[in-house]
């Protein structure tokens, strides 16, 4: 019981450090760590070579050790030790430079050499175009990505993506970085979304260093910037997108943004950034038709290693119609199910698993809240709060966990509705949930049965 309790530090410290490292980089280099042991003078963490543990200790030491001060009360040392056993597993994520000057015995290949400058560049090495599903409703969108990738600033400039949530935008968006930086790797890529442009504005601002954020954002060759509908009503982030896109259009720059909706129906977009908008090629990216969500649930299957039956495919590709989270949240949701329960996969144990799902027109992100705060006992103020007690903290997650998988909805979105938290952290506890929910028998009926409150109020 103790060394579970001692686990729970490192688990809480993990949910504080995702709100302040970017999520690629968490991903990479602290979420691989695994805890060895807490006593009164120090932490002890395990990691897979000695790239990763040089890296963590020149990039973020004094960040976990000021973590574990706020979550133990205490001050304690960060000792990182070598886990044997893996170090030849995983030698993926520094750039080549640094590998090579501490670890010249240790060659980095090129599928090592270029995953570290998609991490550097905040893209998801998942994201790319040989993992992206073509069908009817995208085909226009991955060949107008596609000619953006091998051509950046001649082909389609600006390239504006749009579509609803949950249908591949971001996707494609990234997949043209990870495109350009395995056949163009001396070209400078940007990849952000708008939270996070924003908010790197209002900081320069603050510290009176404007010009090293224009510097970041306008010398480089080929920005993408996601969910650009979230600069509305915001007028200083208009202004300097609006002159971010001037400098980069007239050097010839590639510029690609993403949003769900078109240009013309973003409220309070200036006119100016409106009509720049539309300069280059409007893609849009429509649902999904039954025979390419089933292309999409056997691509994950496959990735995945999973058996799974293609009736049971078929089923899921019918039940859920507008989104691709939603349908790989389904297919996720039905192996967990089997896997927990040792059950097998049949048609009516699928269907009895998703019969719950579609909520109906009235959900909405306050009725999740409401609902799971009502399961726990707890008020729905307390899940958008700063508390970090146990059941308070495990109510929000499931109930983030409910928010993204039911709506869809993206994680900057989310985090707005869920007291203003950071996308990334909102990441990490879907995340979290979603790998839990794998082994945790009790985890999974408890999010199956809010799940059930939630349509039967929507209903």
């Amino acid at each position: 019981m103790l060394e579970e309790s001692q686990k729970k530090v490192w688990e809480q410290i993990l949910v504080n450090l995702s709100g302040n490292i970017d999520y690629p980089a968490f991903e990479s280099w602290i979420k691989p760590a695994k805890f060895v042991s807490i006593d009164e003078k120090s932490l002890t963490i395990s990691t897979v070579s000695n790239l990763n543990k040089e890296w963590i200790n020149k990039n973020y030491s004094d960040l976990i050790k000021k973590t574990l001060k706020e979550v133990t009360g205490k001050k304690l040392n960060l000792k990182i030790i070598i886990d044997k056993t893996t170090e030849e597993t995983l030698q993926q994520k520094l750039p080549l430079a640094t590998a090579q000057e501490k670890n010249k015995n240790i060659p980095l290949n090129e599928f090592q050499i270029n995953a570290l400058r998609s991490t550097s560049n905040n893209l998801n090495l998942k994201y790319t175009f040989d993992t992206f599903v073509i069908g009817s409703h995208n085909k226009f969108c991955h060949a107008a990505a596609l000619a953006v990738a091998k051509n950046p600033g001649k082909a389609h400039n600006p390239l504006f993506i749009y579509g609803g949530v949950g249908l591949g935008k971001t996707h494609l968006m990234q997949a043209i970085g990870h495109y350009i930086l395995a056949h163009n790797s001396s070209l400078k890529i940007k990849y952000t979304n708008t939270e996070t442009f924003a908010n790197d504005l209002i900081n320069s601002i603050r510290n009176n260093n404007t010009s090293a954020f224009r510097m970041k954002y306008r010398q480089i060759d080929v920005l993408l910037i996601d969910d650009i509908q979230f600069i509305e009503g915001k007028e200083t982030t208009q202004e300097e997108i609006f002159h971010t896109f001037n400098t980069l259009y007239e050097s010839g720059k590639q510029i690609v943004l993403t949003s769900d909706r078109p240009p013309k129906n973003i409220s309070t977009l200036t006119e100016r950034l409106r009509s720049r908008f539309e300069w280059g090629l409007l893609a849009d990216i429509q649902v999904p038709d039954i025979e390419t969500r089933i292309a999409i649930l056997r691509n994950k299957v496959e990735r995945d290693k999973m058996s799974v039956p293609d009736e049971v495919l078929a089923l899921i590709a019918t039940a859920y119609q507008n989104n691709i989270r939603e349908l790989e949240g389904a297919l996720n949701r039905v192996v967990a199910y089997v896997s927990i329960n040792d059950c097998p996969m049949t048609v009516d144990v699928v269907r009895n698993i998703i019969n719950f799902s579609g909520a109906g027109s009235n959900l909405t992100i306050d009725k999740i809240i409401e609902t799971t705060a009502s399961y726990f006992s707890i008020e729905p103020a307390e899940i958008k709060g700063q508390s970090r007690s146990k059941e308070i903290s495990q109510a929000r997650q499931v109930a983030i966990y409910l928010t993204r998988d039911m709506t869809g909805s993206s994680f900057p979105t989310i985090g707005d509705a869920f007291g203003g938290r950071k996308h990334t952290t909102i990441l990490y506890s879907f995340e979290k949930m979603k790998e839990e929910m794998q082994v945790n028998k009790t985890l999974y009926e408890t999010i199956s049965e809010i799940s059930k409150r939630i349509t039967s109020n929507c209903l």
